[in-house]
């Protein structure tokens, strides 16, 4: 989470919409390379990478979603927070149930395909500003 006070200095840097994807590729690997790993140093050091990709992605997600949301950038990011913390309470319900039906590295995998999902998704959005 150290890094996510970088992540304004470097979206201006490298882009907006680069930076993020660059930040969704960070957390895809971390979690990919967690599902598939079985030694514990670095599952550790994936776990930060990982971490650290999703540090750099919100703080992104939010000043994308002000930029799209215009006029009513307010309501945008105040909608944007709602549904982050559905998500973070919803978040360890759906881990803990998916961790009774697989095992942690097939949860991991889902993860890194969801991620992976979203790292398309950023290919299709629009942003003039990018």
């Amino acid at each position: 989470m150290l890094f996510a006070p970088f992540a304004g200095k470097l979206s201006n840097q490298f882009g907006l919409m680069n930076f993020l994807r660059g930040a969704l590729i960070i957390a895809v690997l971390g979690s990919l390379i967690i599902g598939i790993s079985s030694n514990l140093v670095f599952l550790v050091l994936m776990s930060v990478v990982f971490v650290a990709g999703i540090a750099l992605t919100v703080p992104t997600l939010i000043s994308l979603v002000g930029q799209l949301g215009g006029k009513n950038h307010g309501a945008a990011v105040s909608l944007y927070t709602f549904i982050l913390f559905i998500g973070t309470s919803l978040g360890p319900i759906i881990a803990v149930f998916l961790l009774k039906i697989v095992n942690y590295g097939m949860a991991f995998l889902c993860l890194a395909m969801l991620l992976g999902i979203s790292l398309i998704i950023s290919f299709y959005i629009k942003n003039d500003q990018s």
